[in-house]
């Protein structure tokens, strides 16, 4: 054992000798990549790892391993490309991070796809609308900042606590510069004039190439170092503690369907879900309870829900609600919030939504100046279980009023004139 522990740092003690050649520029990057091949064999991802975090601890300034990151990970490609990508269940965190890193390749084939059209075109036409294309394209792979988001704060921690802090926060500074190349070519596209394929050419060269080159160097690092490392590092516990965590960060390009758990969960401690504190947590996201409130009364309707036990428990307070409501009704029956008279057809709309005959039951009435929708919704598990109904009233006055079309790029033109 004693002998391969030897082994194993002699090999980390050449790569780093031959990686501080390079710091110092006695050394090319072909020249180290060159003498890494011939010396070793057996080099893994555990290796570089670990050789970056001596680096560090022997005094190579972060800063410094961060500038020549992408060179060292081309001069130990070789050993790299050997390290197969760790197999991981359908909906654990880590074939979450795997099937992002699919749809961002996919999204940056298409790209590649339509600079190769601009390419072919002649200098003088007019390449707008592919630019158009290349630029929704490129607003969609910004999602690619919730996937690093979701390494920083939710995995990075994980190795913090090992005290193995030096290569995520590498990582981290070249997530910012990916994050900024992003930027940047948003930025460059999004200029209203049109664009000729001479400009654009050299514009996709200058801009737009080496940003995707970025994300897909830090795809590679991810899958050849960072994803075995993880793998290898985190309990199940850790990972069911990210995969609770992760709906609120959201995902890039990829929505996982596939629910997840450890198979020992009962054994395992309650996670501490430090990233939900304070949270009311959804299937589709959490918001504080101020923002949840606040949403909901900034909804165009008024909405109420009664339980599947008749129980009023909730209603909205928007600011001009159609009709008025008090605390005191919650607690309350629904059938006694409402006029005698009226009763008999409430209790007929619930009865039909707990016996599946409906789900839906809508009314419009004038009041005054206010044409008003009035909507129940029969509210259901997964199961089709009834719940409770839902109340949503709306005054649709305006709505009726609408004809043709008002689309979203007219906005500025208007609040221009306002």
């Amino acid at each position: 054992m004693s002998e391969i522990i030897n082994n194993r740092q002699k090999r980390i003690n050449t790569m780093k000798s031959l990686i501080r050649q390079l710091h110092k520029g006695i050394a090319s990057p072909e020249q180290v990549q060159h003498q890494l091949e011939a010396l070793l064999e057996k080099a893994d991802y555990s290796d570089v790892f670990l050789m970056e975090v001596q680096l560090i601890e022997e005094g190579i300034d972060q800063k410094e391993i961060q500038r020549l990151c992408d060179v060292h990970t081309k001069v130990l490609r070789k050993q790299l490309d050997k390290q197969k990508v760790p197999e991981a269940t359908k909906g654990h965190p880590l074939h979450t991070f795997q099937q992002e890193n699919r749809a961002i390749e996919n999204a940056i084939n298409t790209l590649e796809g339509l600079f190769d059209q601009v390419r072919k075109m002649d200098d003088i036409t007019d390449a707008t609308t592919i630019f158009h294309m290349i630029h929704a394209h490129f607003n969609s792979l910004m999602d690619v900042d919730k996937h690093y988001q979701r390494k920083e704060n939710l995995l990075f921690p994980y190795f913090e606590k090992r005290e193995i802090s030096g290569p995520p926060a590498v990582m981290w500074g070249k997530h910012d510069e990916v994050r900024e190349m992003l930027k940047n070519s948003i930025n460059g596209l999004s200029g209203a004039k049109p664009i000729l394929a001479s400009e654009g050419k050299v514009f996709i060269d200058l801009a737009l190439i080496p940003a995707l080159e970025q994300v897909k160097e830090m795809i590679y690092k991810e899958e050849k170092v960072l994803f075995p490392m993880s793998s290898e590092l985190l309990t199940d516990s850790e990972w069911y503690e990210i995969y609770l965590q992760s709906d609120e960060i959201g995902y890039c390009l990829y929505d996982p369907q596939d629910k997840w758990e450890p198979e020992d969960r009962e054994e395992m401690p309650p996670p501490q879900m430090t990233a939900q504190k304070g949270k009311v947590k959804l299937p589709t996201g959490a918001f504080s309870v101020e923002e949840l409130t606040r949403v909901l009364n900034t909804l165009p309707v008024d909405i109420s829900f009664v339980d599947k036990e008749d129980i009023v428990r909730y209603f909205s307070q928007t600011k001009d609600r159609i009709f008025h409501r008090s605390r005191a009704i919650l607690g309350r029956k629904v059938q006694y919030c409402h006029p005698p008279s009226s009763v008999h057809i409430v209790e007929r709309i619930v009865d039909d939504f707990k016996s599946g005959a409906q789900d839906v039951a809508s009314f419009w009435i004038q009041i005054r100046e206010k044409f008003v929708l009035i909507s129940y919704y029969a509210v259901r598990d997964e199961t089709g279980q009834y719940l409770g109904t839902l109340e949503v009233t709306q005054d649709i006055t305006d709505l009726r009023k609408l004809e043709g079309e008002r689309r979203i790029l007219s906005y500025e033109s208007t609040t221009s004139e306002a």
